[in-house]
Parts: structure tokens; C-alpha cells; sequence
């Protein structure tokens, strides 16, 4: 037994030593993804339009300040036009305190109900276009607050409309936790997206609507410091003695086929039994990704008394 122990020992280090011996290191060069423009462009009910510019990155390039400007286009080299009802609108480039970046801004015409709104971005001497729509708004008829489980004081948030008897009909929901939040914010879990499709005409019912929160750490700052209530569930979820604003918007059939695939693109990703989906442009043009979404906005604000009940603020 001995003498065996002994010679699976030796067998065992041999092995061992022959793998140390031709281990190399080896260097992959990963291909560079090809270049392309990458848009971002909204027009909301009486506001001007707004668009940035970047080109995409390589998934594995390490990120800073520098590099993220790097990606950034600017008007030196990019043309941006908006037009309206036969009004042109060159996009000119300017600070927006959002984000540690330049946007192109409109300044002769903002969004009104019911309108369409043409976008055209000139870059490398190539042309991309898309054409939004404005419509009118749908109002919220209640919201709620439900607690999660033994949590008495932790919860989501209920929002129901009434859906227009007219088939094809696509929301949009952001929330923000006034006071504590800058922005409005997609709501953490789920899809902030629908449609119409199964629930024609009748009473929309969106649960759970979960907090948005910052995706970006250079924003951190602008949480409540004095918020000291559960790390990540408060991040997600509200609490009593919060004040909320939710913001509802029809958006156009193409918006929504934006983010429908894009959310479809999130959760087949690294799935082994699907294929990845690829997130649907709305924008006309050669390589190219991104967005130009128009939208009016139902807005209401509310107070979460208790577990039972919230108080209308608008």
C-alpha cells in the first residue's frame, strides 16, 4: 500500500510538472469591431430637440474620461437637421448639465401634439434620417402602493390608464423620487415599454413599476447622502413617505420596436438555449445605431401616506 501511495505521488507531480513546463503565454488579438454611428435623439411636448453623437466602442477597451471623449462627435465634424412643417432647424452643439457632454440642441421649433418631426444627421459624408411622431397624451387614472411581503414600509408602485379603443397603442414610464432624484429614470426591473396588442381598450394595469436609478456612476452624487435605508432594495423600490412623480407617453410604433428589442437583446444575451436578438434602429442609414424618439408626457405626482394609501399631489 505504501509503495503504491508513493507511486501515485510521483505520477501526480510528474503531471503536474509537465503541465508548469509548457505553459505559454499567449496573446489573442481580438478583431476591431467596425465603426458605427451611434445616435440618440429625443423630441418631448413643448421642448426643443436634443440629439448626441458617438461612434461605438470595442466591448473589451478600457474605459476613461478621455477615451469616452474620444467617442464623442462634434459639429465640426456632423451636421444635425430637424425639421417641422416645413421649418429647418440646424442643431447646434452645446452643454447639457445632464450628462459631461456636448448635445445638439434645436432653437426654432419645439414639440407640439400631434406632430411629426424629421431628423437628419450628415457624418463622413453619409446621410441618416428617421422621422418621429408626437402624440397625444393618454391620462394615469390611479397609481398605488403595494408593500413587498413582511416589508411594512418597502414597496412598488401600481400605475393603470385606460387604453383608447383604437389597436396600436405603445407607452412609454419613467419615475423619479422628487427631491432625492435629478432625472427621470427607466424603473429598475422589467420592461418600461408596452403595448396594446393583448389588452385593446381595456384598463392598463403596469406592476410592478420598481425605482429607477443611476446606471451611472459619475451621477452617484446627486442620491440623497442622508438616505441611509437598504443598500440595494432602496434602490429599487420606494418606501412610505416618498414622494414620486411617474411620467406616461404614447410613443409611435418605431420607438417602441426600439426598445422592445433592445430589452429582447438584454435578457438573450449569454443565454445558451437562444440565439442574441438584435436591437432594432429606428434610424435610416449605413452602420448605424440608436434612437429618435418623440413623446408627450402624462404626468403625476403623488405621496405615499401609508401601505394602504397615496395622496395626489397634481
Amino acid at each position: 500500500m505504501k509503495k503504491q501511495y508513493i507511486i501515485s505521488i510521483a505520477i501526480i507531480s510528474l503531471i503536474l510538472f509537465s503541465i508548469i513546463s509548457c505553459e505559454k503565454d499567449i496573446t489573442v488579438e481580438l478583431p476591431r469591431p467596425d465603426e458605427k454611428l451611434t445616435i440618440e435623439g429625443t423630441i418631448e411636448l413643448n421642448e426643443y430637440p436634443i440629439v448626441f453623437l458617438s461612434k461605438n466602442q470595442a466591448y473589451f477597451d478600457a474605459v476613461d474620461t478621455t477615451y469616452v471623449n474620444d467617442l464623442l462627435i462634434n459639429e465640426d465634424v456632423a451636421t444635425v437637421i430637424v425639421s417641422y412643417n416645413g421649418t429647418h432647424d440646424t442643431l447646434t452643439q452645446q452643454y447639457v448639465p445632464r450628462w459631461p457632454y456636448y448635445a445638439f440642441v434645436g432653437s426654432k421649433f419645439q414639440g407640439q401634439l400631434n406632430s411629426s418631426y424629421e431628423l437628419k444627421v450628415i457624418y463622413n459624408g453619409k446621410e441618416y434620417t428617421s422621422t418621429t411622431n408626437i402624440l397625444d397624451t393618454v391620462a394615469i387614472d390611479s397609481v398605488g402602493f403595494d408593500v413587498l411581503g413582511d416589508l411594512d414600509s418597502i414597496g412598488f408602485i401600481t400605475v393603470r390608464w385606460q387604453d383608447p379603443a383604437s389597436i396600436g397603442d405603445y407607452y412609454s414610464l419613467y419615475t423619479k423620487h422628487v427631491c432625492v432624484q435629478e432625472w427621470f429614470y427607466r424603473p429598475f426591473f422589467s420592461t418600461h415599454v408596452s403595448d396594446d396588442k393583448l389588452l385593446n381598450g381595456d384598463a392598463f394595469e403596469f406592476y410592478p413599476v420598481t425605482r429607477g436609478y443611476e446606471r451611472n456612476d459619475y451621477y452617484n452624487d446627486f442620491d440623497d447622502p442622508n438616505d441611509t435605508t437598504s443598500s440595494f432594495l432602496y434602490q429599487v423600490a420606494y418606501k412610505i413617505g416618498d414622494t414620486v412623480t411617474v411620467k406616461l407617453a404614447k410613443i409611435d410604433e418605431n420607438s417602441y420596436q426600439f426598445w422592445n428589442s433592445w430589452y429582447r437583446n438584454m435578457m438573450t444575451e449569454g443565454n445558451p438555449f437562444t440565439n442574441p436578438a438584435s436591437v432594432k434602429t429606428n434610424i435610416i442609414g449605413e452602420n448605424v445605431n440608436g434612437f429618435w424618439i418623440g413623446r408627450a408626457s402624462y404626468n403625476c405626482t403623488f405621496y405615499i401616506v401609508d401601505s394602504a394609501n397615496v395622496e395626489i399631489l397634481n
